[in-house]
C-alpha cells in the first residue's frame, strides 16, 4: 500500500519535487561515481590511460541500454497492473524480468569474451592505448549480468515509490567504489583491473538490497511468482522500455563516434579529453533522467486508475521543473569549470586545454535536454513504446550523428564538441510535435 500512497498522492509544486529528488541524486551519483574510476586511473596510471573508459564507454552503455530497458518497461507494465489491482499477474511480469534479465547477461559475457579483440578495435583501441583497455574490458564484460541487474533494479525499485531507499542504496555502493578504487589502485597497485573491481562490487550493492527487498522482507506489493514463459508479453516490455534503452544505446554508439573523430582531431590526447567531456554530458542526461524515472511511474498509476485530472496537473508541473533544472544545472557546471576538470587533468597540459573547451561547448546542452528525456519517458509510462522509441532514435541518433560529422567536418574539434548540445536543440521541435500530436489520446 505503501507505493500506491506515494503514487496517488495531491503533487504540489514543491511536493513533486520532494519526490523526485530523490530519485535525481541517485542518477547524479551514479554519474559521479562512474567519474571516480578516471580520477583514480589519471593519478595512479597517466593521464593517456584514462582513455580506457571512454573507450569502454560504447559497451558499458549497451549493458546499463538493455537492463534500463528492461526495467523501464518491465515497471510500465507492473506499476500499471498494480494500479488496476492485480498484483499476482505484477509478481508474475516481475518474475519473467528477471529470467529474461539473467539470459541477457549470459549472452553478453560470452560475446565480448570471446570476441574481446575485434570489438576493442571497433571502440577506437589503438596500438598505444589497447594495453590499457584491456583489463578493464575483461573484467567488466565478464560481469555483464551484475551491471545489467544493477541498471534495472533500480528503476524497479524507484517504481516501488522508495526513491529515498534508492538514493540510499546506490550511494553506499558508490562509496564502497571509491574506497575500493584507493585500496585497490593506491595501496594493492591492481591498476586499471582494480579500478573495474570496485566499479563490479560497487554494483552489486543494489542487488543485494533487492533481494533482501522483493524475497527475504517481501516488501513490496508484489512478489515472485512461478510464471509460464511469455515472449510475447516480453516483447512488449522491451518494446515499450525501447526509448530509454535508445537513448543509452544510441549515447554509446555516438561515443564510439567521437572517440574516432577525437582521435582524428586531436589525437589520443584527444581521446583521453573526451572521457571528461562525455563524464559532463553523462551527468546533465542524469539529472533529467532522475526525474523522468521517478514520474514515469506516477503517470502510469494515473493512467491505469483514468485519473486525468493528476495527470494533467503532474505533467504541468514536470514542464516548470525542467526548465528551473536545466538552468541552475547549467549555472552550477559553468560555475566549477576549473575545478571539474582540473580533478583529472592538471592546468597548463594539453588534455586540460582540450577537455576545458569541449566542457564549455557541451553546457548549454542543459537547456535542451531535459524536454527531449521528459518527452519520451512521458510516452513510456502511457505504453506508447513506438513514439517513445522514435523520438529516443531520432534524437539520440539520427540528428547527433548528422551534427556530429556534419559540424566536425566544417569546424574541426570546436564543432565535435558542439555537436551534442545543437542536436538537442533541434530535437526539441520533434519532441513538441509528438506532445502535441498525443495530447488528447493521453489527456496530460
Amino acid at each position: 500500500m505503501d507505493q500506491e500512497q506515494e503514487l496517488s498522492q495531491e503533487f504540489t509544486f514543491w511536493s513533486l519535487l520532494k519526490f523526485v529528488a530523490p530519485s535525481i541524486f541517485t542518477f547524479v551519483f551514479i554519474g559521479v561515481y562512474q567519474m571516480v574510476d578516471g580520477l583514480f586511473i589519471e593519478r595512479y596510471v597517466g593521464s593517456l590511460a584514462i582513455s580506457a573508459i571512454s573507450l569502454y564507454y560504447p559497451i558499458i552503455s549497451l549493458f546499463i541500454a538493455v537492463g534500463i530497458m528492461i526495467g523501464s518497461g518491465g515497471n510500465a507494465v507492473i506499476v500499471k497492473k498494480v494500479g488496476e489491482g492485480r498484483r499476482k499477474e505484477a509478481g508474475e511480469t516481475f518474475s519473467r524480468v528477471m529470467t529474461f534479465t539473467v539470459i541477457c547477461g549470459i549472452i553478453f559475457t560470452a560475446v565480448c569474451l570471446i570476441f574481446a579483440d575485434p570489438i576493442m578495435r571497433l571502440c577506437g583501441a589503438t596500438d598505444g592505448n589497447i594495453e590499457y583497455l584491456r583489463p578493464y574490458y575483461t573484467m567488466l564484460s565478464a560481469f555483464s549480468l551484475t551491471i545489467l541487474l544493477q541498471s534495472e533494479l533500480g528503476i524497479l525499485i524507484i517504481g516501488e515509490g522508495k526513491t529515498v531507499v534508492a538514493a540510499i542504496v546506490i550511494m553506499i555502493g558508490g562509496v564502497l567504489n571509491c574506497v575500493l578504487d584507493y585500496v585497490f589502485m593506491a595501496k594493492l597497485h591492481m591498476g586499471i583491473r582494480g579500478a573495474a573491481i570496485a566499479t563490479v562490487i560497487g554494483y552489486c550493492s543494489t542487488i543485494i538490497y533487492a533481494v533482501w527487498f522483493y524475497s527475504i522482507a517481501r516488501k513490496s506489493s508484489y512478489h515472485l511468482e512461478l510464471a509460464k514463459p511469455d515472449m510475447k508479453e516480453i516483447g512488449g516490455i522491451c518494446f515499450n522500455g525501447s526509448s530509454d534503452m535508445v537513448s543509452n544505446l544510441a549515447e554509446g554508439i555516438t561515443v564510439l563516434f567521437m572517440n574516432h573523430l577525437a582521435f582524428r582531431c586531436y589525437g589520443e590526447v584527444g581521446v583521453s579529453a573526451l572521457t571528461v567531456v562525455t563524464y559532463v554530458q553523462v551527468l546533465i542526461s542524469m539529472v533529467f533522467m532522475g526525474f523522468t524515472s521517478a514520474v514515469e511511474p506516477v503517470f502510469s498509476y494515473h493512467y491505469g486508475s483514468g485519473n486525468v485530472r493528476m495527470r494533467q496537473r503532474v505533467f504541468r508541473l514536470s514542464i516548470r521543473w525542467i526548465m528551473a533544472l536545466g538552468v541552475a544545472t547549467m549555472l552550477l557546471l559553468f560555475v566549477f569549470r576549473g575545478q571539474v576538470v582540473g580533478i583529472f587533468f592538471r592546468k597548463g597540459t594539453e588534455f586540460f586545454d582540450i577537455a576545458s573547451l569541449g566542457y564549455l561547448i557541451v553546457l548549454p546542452a542543459c537547456l535542451f535536454t531535459g524536454f527531449n528525456v521528459f518527452g519520451s519517458g512521458l510516452f513510456t509510462a502511457f505504453g506508447n513504446g513506438i513514439v517513445s522509441g522514435l523520438l529516443s532514435l531520432i534524437r539520440s541518433f539520427v540528428i547527433l550523428t548528422c551534427c556530429l560529422y556534419g559540424l566536425t567536418a566544417l569546424f574541426g574539434g570546436p564543432g565535435l564538441w558542439s555537436a551534442w548540445p545543437a542536436a538537442e536543440l533541434l530535437s526539441i521541435l520533434v519532441t513538441l510535435y509528438a506532445l502535441k500530436k498525443y495530447r488528447a489520446a493521453y489527456q496530460y
